[in-house]
């Protein structure tokens, strides 16, 4: 029985994170059932998420999932957790303080596989994705979905920045964000309740 413990954000951010859990390309068959022990609610914790698009990148010295859920079981996978409320803590592009807001929730985390090359590792993504951030004559949108793994050994959820699913929109940014920019997230999640996630 293959074990997924999320003890790392959505996802986060979320994040948040938790937070999340997050899908990698190295990724095996999909799962068709999942059961979480210690289910419920979570809180999840990240040192130094960044956030970068061609031009810039939002460096923040840590980000927090302070409202998060855990289904007990769930049939595919989708849907299996959530991410209420997560925040960014001193965030900053090149030294300007910017901050950071959900504007839409929940953030969904999907468990889909556990990862081929690395059995410890569980595949899925955070999706639903929808944040705003604003500094200095910069502002923008961000929303789509993030990919990583959950790592069952080192108890981290990883966010790593793969993927072309999460897309600036809304950017008035003096070009260091524009709309259409794909965005890499970067975060690693240690979740408070350590949960596992168990598939046949």
């Amino acid at each position: 029985m293959h074990k997924f413990a999320a003890r790392a954000a959505v996802v986060t951010v979320a994040i948040g994170a938790a937070v999340g859990l997050a899908a990698t390309s190295a990724s095996a068959t999909a799962t068709s059932s999942w059961t979480v022990t210690h289910s419920g609610a979570y809180t999840a914790h990240a040192v130094n998420p960044s956030l970068a698009v061609p031009a810039a990148t939002l460096n923040c010295a840590s980000s927090d999932v302070t409202a998060g859920s855990l289904q007990a079981t769930s049939a595919t996978g989708a849907g299996i957790g959530t991410i209420g409320n997560i925040t960014f803590t001193n965030c900053n592009v090149a030294g300007i303080t910017f901050k950071v807001t959900m504007k839409a929730t929940p953030w969904k985390i999907n468990a889909v596989s556990v990862n081929a090359t690395h059995p410890t590792w569980v595949n899925g993504t955070v999706s639903s994705i929808s944040a705003h951030i604003a500094g200095v004559g910069c502002a923008a949108d961000f929303t789509g979905t993030v990919n990583g793994h959950y790592d069952n050994t080192a108890h981290a959820l990883v966010i790593d920045g793969t993927g072309t699913g999460l897309v600036a929109s809304g950017a008035s940014c003096l070009g260091l964000i524009n709309n259409g920019d794909v965005a890499a997230f970067n975060a690693s999640y240690a979740v408070s309740t350590l949960p596992v996630i168990s598939t046949p």
